[in-house]
């Protein structure tokens, strides 16, 4: 494509294919990238920040660490059934432990007491003497191993004691009111008085100090074997467990003033006469 200039040559002018709509493309881009907001958006605008003052406050000195509200002793009974991999004579050993997964403190209407809920488990291992070989004279096999998960889960009742340390836990605090209007004779609708306090409260928890086991180990589905042996293939667990628990709860004690040891009085001085 080409024109005449002022003098009366012919010119030829080159234009790239496509320009004209690629700077059309991009002036539209540009128009959706800086799109303005809705006028029936939601904002937020006009926010104010008053000054804050700060007020330095002398606290007495101390220390937070776990301070021990309750100990309490709980007896739990556990029932179950535990299947052997293969039929056994007799059990060598068991071991047992107590973990504790879940303990939570609920207050009650009594101020001095409440509702501690307990989830666990028993972790039981035995050893049993198993059967492979029998003779008239003798049985034999080889130790094997089990280890069983019995869960329970409990709750009882905590008091604590009215002297000592006490169960700190702060309710929240909320609260609404309304202004009267000009007249004095209604609400003023549009303006309400509001106000909320939330208190942070350190949360109780528990920590195991001992437990105590006592059980019965009863065969189920017994076989004889060879003369006065007999074998089983099943376990009845009947186990009567003691639980002591300890109930604490993070709080600020006091440290104590240790007044300073006065200096011991000076030597009498000496009058020397000559």
């Amino acid at each position: 494509m080409g024109k005449h200039d002022d003098n009366g040559k012919f010119r030829v002018e080159y234009y790239c294919d496509g320009k004209d709509d690629d700077d059309q493309h991009h002036h539209k881009h540009d128009k959706d990238d800086h799109k303005k907001p809705p006028s029936n958006s939601c904002n937020v605008g006009d926010v104010h920040v008053f000054g804050t003052s700060s007020i330095e406050t002398n606290f007495p000195k101390t220390i937070k660490v776990p301070v021990t509200l309750a100990e309490t002793s709980v007896v739990v009974c556990v029932e179950a059934n535990m299947n052997l991999e293969k039929p056994a004579t007799e059990i060598i050993r068991a071991w047992k432990s107590a973990i504790i997964e879940q303990c939570e403190l609920v207050p009650t209407f009594n101020p001095y007491s409440a509702k501690l809920f307990v989830k666990g488990f028993i972790r039981k291992n035995i050893e049993y003497a198993t059967v492979d070989h029998t003779s008239p004279s003798s049985v034999c096999g080889d130790i094997r191993h089990m280890t069983a998960f019995l869960p329970f889960d409990f709750c009882t009742d905590i008091t604590f004691p009215q002297t000592g340390p006490s169960l700190q836990l702060s309710p929240d605090f909320s609260s609404s009111g309304a202004l009267a209007n000009h007249c004095g004779n209604g609400a003023q609708i549009n303006t309400g008085l509001y106000s909320n306090r939330q208190v942070y409260n350190e949360k109780p928890f528990c920590e195991l100090g001992y437990t105590e086991f006592t059980e019965l180990d009863i065969g189920k589905n017994l076989k004889n074997i060879s003369g006065f042996v007999q074998s089983f293939t099943s376990v009845q667990e009947k186990i009567v467990l003691r639980i002591g628990l300890k109930i604490l709860q993070n709080q600020q004690v006091p440290l104590p003033v240790i007044c300073p040891t006065p200096p011991p009085p000076p030597p009498p001085k000496c009058n020397k006469k000559w």
